[in-house]
């Protein structure tokens, strides 16, 4: 079945079954399975396009991840996969075709699961529920939309509802929040990083609380706050995950008020610092799991056209407080970003390098590491050089490869004499990858390196998981920074790794490369 095609556009998911859908999605992907950029190891869909995360819960013993499944005749659609680890997953029919509409969340209460989408083209908030075992019999509340604003309880009178919403149950109450533009018109012009919130004891009468914050400072003028998704996580701390249409993935940190329904924030952090839709991270969901983890995972949009599918979801992230080290390293990391457990499991054929001395304005290309799926584990010294890292599917010739860099003295001595009083003045650092020879192919677009700010303690080594699927790259670095991009690599030796030291020299303390075995059976 490998060379069938599946042509969406005759397809009508409304008159066939979930047997027959299944079935589907089975060929769809098997029609792939040639394709060089499916990733073998993040979630991909088995056709069309995965355009924003838009619920992720656990349910009776399985993870569910449900995504805007767009094809031809798009209008909402959610796709839907089941996962017993957060790392081998399954398609499932899409949730009933009757529950359609722009991106919401999902919420597991103790007895059932609440959906919310945006309905009315966008401007008000729809539910459905589900209780069965793997949340394939969704019922539309009967009231729908439960919720079309009637602000400017807020004040702000020209503030309008874009629909974007998460619903969350704290107590006895359920709270709700709507993403909002400041004016009609063009997103990267009018947008504003403003979220409604109501309340309710029923899920049917909604009472609006006005703006959950004010952002302040912290987002530039045409920014908004779509996809947003609102979670506790500890120490009485709120974290709200959000995109934004002009600058892609963020959050804030803060403290909620409930009574207020109010959410006073303390940080703010990017999670793209390149363009926006260029191979980057796209859109939040978000929940708590039965371990008390609080775990985000993003759609990664493209960078290049794709033939029969695209995007493909993010690795989970288990998100937590920095509550470690110096004021400047919570300062500039607030939050600790790192990879969940359970991907380890896909290790295989380890590697070990260990106390490899990287000459000054040189690179040394690691025998034997190589490969397309990959993690690699490393713990590197940059000592006092102003560059070092690691280039990864590199061709034997280095006319391919993606660039991994830690930035030594990125802000200047200046900088940190009068904001952080530190005399060695080269604790704030950057973290980049770089893209620009990561492939010959010119249908690939330019897309500018992603580079993000990390805290490193004073003579503490760089530690690296470079989780390399194919197609994506996701860099964490100290539990502190995780960057993400697309890459396309056009040759089929594009397959090296070398590590490189400019200024001065570098160590590698260790480094260790996994083989990572394919999720997917056609694969």
């Amino acid at each position: 079945m490998s060379g069938d095609t599946v042509d969406w556009k005759t397809i009508d998911f409304g008159a066939i079954d979930y047997e027959a859908q299944t079935d589907l999605f089975r060929r769809a992907r098997e029609s792939l399975a040639n394709d060089r950029f499916r990733p073998a190891y993040h979630f991909s869909p088995p056709g069309a396009s995965l355009h924003d995360a838009a619920g992720l819960c656990w349910w009776k013993g399985n993870y569910h991840l449900f995504y805007l499944f767009a094809t031809p005749d798009f209008g909402g659609a959610r796709g839907h996969a089941v996962s017993s680890d957060l790392v081998h997953w399954r398609d499932l029919p899409l949730v009933r075709h009757t529950i359609r509409g722009g991106t919401g969340q999902v919420w597991a209460d103790d007895d059932r699961v609440i959906m919310g989408y945006a309905t009315h083209k966008h401007k008000a908030v729809s539910l459905a529920t589900a209780s069965d075992p793997l949340l394939q019999e969704w019922v539309p509340h009967p009231q729908n939309p439960v919720y079309t604003s009637a602000l400017p309880a807020n004040g702000d009178q020209k503030s309008i509802p874009v629909g974007d919403n998460y619903v969350w149950r704290e107590d006895d109450v359920y709270y709700l929040t709507i993403r909002r533009f400041r004016e009609p018109g063009l997103m990267a012009l009018a947008g504003t990083t403003a979220l409604e919130i109501c309340r309710s004891t029923d899920l049917e009468s909604w009472q609006s609380m006005g703006k959950l914050f004010d952002d302040g400072h912290h987002t530039e003028p045409g920014e908004d706050c779509g996809c947003n998704n609102f979670l506790p996580i500890g120490s009485g701390k709120h974290l709200l995950l959000f995109f934004s249409h002009k600058r892609s993935a963020q959050y804030y940190l803060g403290t909620f008020d409930r009574e207020a329904g109010r959410f006073s924030i303390e940080h703010h952090g990017r999670m793209n610092y390149g363009p926006v839709e260029r191979g980057s991270l796209h859109a939040p969901s978000g929940f708590i799991d039965p371990a008390g983890r609080c775990i985000g995972i993003w759609n990664i949009m493209e960078n290049r056209p794709q033939e029969g599918w695209d995007q493909l979801v993010s690795l989970p992230r288990h998100l937590s407080l920095n509550e470690d080290g110096s004021d400047e390293c919570r300062y500039l990391n607030p939050l600790r970003i790192e990879p969940i457990a359970e991907p380890e499991a896909l290790r295989s054929k380890p590697i070990s390098i260990e106390a490899v001395t990287v000459a000054a304005n040189s690179e040394t290309i690691l025998p034997g590491v190589e490969g397309t799926s990959m993690e690699l584990e490393a713990t590197i010294d940059p000592m006092s050089a102003r560059e070092v890292g690691i280039n990864v599917l590199r061709s034997p010739g280095a006319e391919e490869q993606t660039t991994v860099t830690l930035f030594q003295h990125s802000r200047g001595w200046h900088f940190q004499r009068l904001v952080f009083p530190n005399p060695h003045g080269s604790a704030v650092r950057e973290l980049g990858i770089d893209v620009s020879r990561g492939s010959l192919d010119p249908a690939v677009r330019a897309r500018s390196p992603e580079i993000g700010p990390l805290y490193l303690e004073e003579g503490e080594p760089l530690k690296l998981r470079i989780f390399i699927d194919r197609s994506v790259v996701e860099v964490f670095a100290n539990g502190r920074q995780c960057l993400t991009v697309r890459v396309y690599p056009s040759r089929e030796d594009s397959r090296g790794v070398s590590v490189f030291a400019r200024g001065s020299e570098a160590k590698v303390i260790s480094l260790t490369a996994y083989h990572m075995q394919s999720i997917w059976p056609e694969l």
